[in-house]
């Protein structure tokens, strides 16, 4: 493993960037022998938005990576008294993200990057028919 090599390399990400993607993920990887899933988290995390995903059941296609992020670039919320409204908070999300074009890129897991975060219990309304 050479910690100087990052993929995809540039001339790639200049393909990548050529053809139209707008959101192109860039990963080296770093021996962490010692570190653990909550370690590293430790060490990067900055402030209440940071998360730690990790996942112990699903074999080796799963389990074996762990999600860490911090300083979300956009926090989205609806409701009364924000900027949004009373909407359905997925619609407002879809908008957000329809303009990304993201390439698939060999060797990073299926979850590489995008939105994560939570919705409110009574967001059930917008998942759940209602009952006349």
């Amino acid at each position: 493993m050479n910690n100087d090599m990052y993929t995809p390399d540039f001339k790639a990400f200049e393909r990548l960037a050529g053809e139209g993607y707008n959101l192109i993920p860039v990963y080296r990887e770093i021996s962490a022998d010692l570190e653990t899933p909550v370690s590293a988290f430790i060490k990067v995390a900055r402030g209440q938005r940071s998360f730690l995903f990790e996942s112990v059941e699903g074999g080796e296609n799963v389990a074996r990576f762990s999600f860490l992020g911090t300083e979300p670039a956009e926090v989205i919320r609806t409701g009364p008294g924000t900027v949004h409204g009373s909407v359905d908070p997925l619609e407002v999300l879809k908008e957000r993200l329809a303009h990304l074009r993201y390439p698939s890129v060999e060797g990073l897991p299926r979850f590489d990057g995008g939105a994560v975060g939570y919705v409110a219990y009574d967001a059930i309304k917008y998942f759940e028919p209602r009952v006349p």
